[in-house]
């Protein structure tokens, strides 16, 4: 109680004090103006009596001027007023700013256990990834760090680049900005062959016409999802002649459908992709259209009759009486794999569909290898929901494509491809599970197979790949990248725990009722690097980033906006929306085709006279 008293005296003593002293200078400057002479003031308190008081006593008396005593106490006033307000509103700023994003930011980036400057300088820097620019892109003589590099963002006042050898795993939980501070820019900077996967046309908008700048451009889109003018048309049947592409396709299908989703009913989806990839051959090797896979993947009595005979004569030994058998066996067992075979041909039943898996007589042909050849472009976009759900088909043909990229890196120098191969997979999981994704996470990047995948939660994964193999697919990402909002605690302590810990100082002072003064003990304690609501609580323009064997980075991320060719991407943006507009007004309102009106009937000439 002693020590409380004595502290209140001590800041009591110090207010009057400064005021004596203000109230002293505010007099001495009144007084000087009204009687041309300073006052001479009795003591230290004189200014801060007048001014409460009202009484100049304090003051020795100046010859032929009276003190003007309510003008000084008016300004005394008016500056204590003004004093508190400013006081007052420094205090309100001071707790505003204390529970800001600013002062969230400026302490996380003041706390050691973050990545330094230097630390930066040597592994993430643009310098960093051009040490290994001779292996990596040999097909270019002067590589800018962005051909060998992913750019996640800055820090310390420099660009964070991690190499194309790293598999990227972004995530972050819906409208964080994943597309508008990531993603496009990584589209925009990717100067080899590129496919990026997508639900939704944010970055196909942003992206197409300038990716057109760097090579050609595909757009498959079989459910009439991007508003593209032309988009791409592929046949499933093509190249399955050969055996081992057939059971691919197949097996790549089924995986895409909801039942090589499915963690419980493997063993019935791998049945199901070996009957669909054996109608496939059917199909290529007879010649076959779409509508005729349609057929007999709707009925295994129509695959019987036609399928198992074009098998018989022209496919490979033995597929037809395999065919043939596996239709003949128990009724349970066909229709356990034809549901399968069914759910992956179901789509083609919607005639829209079937078109864009038609290509027309004299359109160029879609050839893996020349895609490969250039900095050309892939957008797939597509939906995993309604009876139109494309997956299986979009992830086959991303099959196609890495499977022809795998087997070129094994046959080039250093089993590295030339070009390499960029894998943007934005909202992948909401189309599609492709089988295949785990492995080329953990060996794609030693083969120039160069994968980003965006999760908005890796829980998220665990509905289309197992648990085992979601946690495969975080692991394999050596370069890791988290945006706030995300809301699974569980997975935000396996982070916390992952950022590590940072050592701080704490005084604590205490008082004893006994004997006067206060005791001071100091503790040093190890807390979190980040807690798991402050990971959850960084704004959009903050990200984290945890690379291999690193300290975590504390990201700055910028907008595309913010980029150099800003203007270019917006004038492109706005021509692709305009295309789309227009393509999707026509779907809405087709124009009728014109009806063939007959030819009118010469008329008689009425001068003519038949003759009897």
């Amino acid at each position: 109680m002693n020590g409380i008293l004595g502290k209140a005296v001590a800041v009591a003593t110090a207010v009057a004090v400064v005021l004596s002293i203000a109230f002293a200078a505010l007099t001495e400057a009144i007084v000087r103006v009204a009687c041309g002479v300073p006052p001479e003031p009795a003591s230290l308190f004189s200014g801060l009596w007048l001014g409460i008081t009202g009484d100049p006593d304090g003051y020795l008396p100046i010859a032929g001027c009276e003190v003007p005593v309510l003008a000084i106490r008016l300004v005394d006033l008016v500056v204590v007023f003004l004093v508190v307000g400013l006081a007052t509103w420094a205090w309100v700023t001071y707790r505003r700013y204390r529970q800001s994003d600013q002062s969230f930011i400026a302490d996380l980036r003041s706390r050691p256990g973050f990545a330094e400057a230097s630390e930066i300088r040597k592994h993430l820097s643009a310098k960093a990834v051009l040490k290994r620019a001779r292996q990596l892109r040999p097909d270019i003589s002067q590589p800018r760090a962005t051909d060998v590099g992913w750019r996640v963002g800055s820090s310390r006042g420099m660009d964070v680049f991690v190499s194309i050898e790293d598999s990227v795993a972004l995530e972050g939980p819906p409208r964080s900005g994943k597309g508008y501070r990531v993603l496009i820019s990584a589209i925009l900077d990717w100067s080899g062959p590129l496919i990026t996967t997508s639900t939704t046309n944010d970055n196909l908008t942003a992206t197409l016409r300038m990716r057109e700048r760097r090579g050609q451009v595909h757009v498959f889109d079989p459910q009439g999802l991007s508003g593209a003018r032309h988009p791409l048309r592929v046949s499933p049947i093509a190249g399955c002649e050969d055996p081992l592409v057939a059971m691919q396709r197949g097996a790549a299908i089924i995986t895409g459908t909801a039942l090589g989703a499915s963690n419980t009913n493997g063993e019935w989806a791998q049945a199901s992709g070996v009957v669909l990839g054996r109608l496939l051959h059917a199909a290529a090797v007879g010649n076959c259209s779409i509508e005729d896979l349609y057929n007999w993947g709707t009925s295994p009595i129509l695959a019987r009759r036609s399928a198992v005979s074009i098998l018989r004569s022209d496919g490979a030994p033995g597929w037809g009486d395999n065919l043939e058998a596996t239709l003949a066996s128990d009724d349970k067992l066909v229709s356990s794999i034809w549901f399968g075979v069914q759910g992956a041909v179901a789509p083609l039943a919607v005639p829209k569909i079937r078109d864009a898996l038609m290509p027309r007589p004299g359109e160029p042909v879609f050839d893996p290898r020349a895609f490969l050849d250039g900095s050309n472009t892939l957008y797939l976009i597509g939906s995993a929901s309604g009876a139109s759900a494309m997956g299986g088909f979009l992830g086959a043909m991303l099959d196609d494509i890495v499977e022809v990229a795998r087997i070129r890196a094994l046959a080039s120098p250093g089993s590295r491809l030339q070009h390499p191969l960029g894998l943007i997979l934005d909202e992948i999981v909401n189309m599609f599970r492709w089988g295949n994704l785990p492995r080329i996470m953990a060996d794609g990047g030693g083969r120039g197979i160069c994968t980003f995948v965006v999760l908005q939660a890796l829980s998220q994964a665990e509905t289309s790949w197992s648990r085992a193999e979601a946690d495969t697919i975080w692991a394999a990402a050596t370069a890791k990248v988290l945006l706030g909002g995300a809301s699974h605690v569980n997975h935000l302590r396996d982070v916390e725990a992952l950022l590590g810990t940072r050592q701080t100082r704490r005084t604590q002072r205490s008082w004893s009722t006994r004997e006067a003064g206060h005791s001071t003990s100091e503790h040093h304690e190890r807390l979190a690097l980040m807690s798991v609501d402050e990971i959850r609580r960084m704004p959009q323009n903050v990200g984290l980033l945890a690379y291999r064997n690193r300290r975590g980075v504390l990201l700055d991320l910028s907008g595309w906006d913010e980029r150099r060719d800003a203007r270019d991407i917006q004038a492109g943006k706005r021509s692709t929306e305009a295309e789309q507009q227009g393509v999707f007004a026509e779907a809405r309102n087709p124009i009728p085709s014109p009806e063939r009106v007959p030819a009118p009937e010469p008329e008689a000439d009425p001068e003519a006279v038949s003759e009897p």
